[in-house]
């Protein structure tokens, strides 16, 4: 007949002392961790990201093996080559000098990445989505810019609510350089 909780614990003594606990263990101390390695962790993070992203925006099969192409600069993330080649379907990452013509392209840290467009690809139609991108980022823009320069806005509205647009306004002007960079790189 098994056990029932009740008698369980009736037969198990009230202990005395923390050293007849059934379970006696340290709490494990903190130790010293690679900055530089973590800062390389989420560098391969964003590369798998942006490069899944190219295949979602494109409808490239993730059958499809991709060249990617690399301007190394600080913080590329060296030690996770292999599991960017794994988890980005790409043939191998080469290192390039300048930037690639005709490619789809991203920047991480100040690494620049690069994915030659397929045959398949239509440079028009991605120079038109980039432009209304930038057209609706710039009127986001004008709008957060107007309620900042507001005084009454800014000194009426709660602190976080100000913080909030300043962070809006940060992010649009972050996300434009990034759509400017991608129209350099059709041109």
């Amino acid at each position: 007949m098994p056990f029932q909780t009740e008698e369980l614990w009736h037969w198990m003594e009230k202990r005395k002392n923390p050293s007849e606990a059934l379970c006696i263990a340290a709490w494990p101390q903190i130790e010293a961790y690679d900055d530089e390695l973590l800062k390389q962790a989420e560098a391969f993070q964003q590369v798998v990201t942006e490069v899944r992203n190219i295949r979602k925006e494109n409808q490239i099969p993730n059958r499809e093996k991709l060249e990617l192409s690399v301007q190394i600069g600080a913080g590329y993330p060296e030690a996770f080559e292999a599991a960017i080649i794994k988890l980005s379907k790409v043939d191998r990452v080469e290192r390039v000098k300048e930037k690639v013509p005709n490619a789809f392209g991203f920047i991480v840290g100040t690494s620049s990445f690069f994915i030659p467009f397929g045959n398949q690809f239509d440079v028009d139609a991605e120079k038109t989505k980039i432009r209304k991108e930038i057209d609706h980022l710039n009127g986001f823009l004008k709008g957060v810019r107007g309620k900042l320069s507001n005084d009454r806005f800014v000194q009426n509205a709660p602190p976080q609510v100000v913080e909030l647009e300043r962070k809006k306004e940060s992010d649009a002007i972050d996300k434009l350089k990034v759509l400017q960079g991608k129209m350099e790189l059709l041109t």
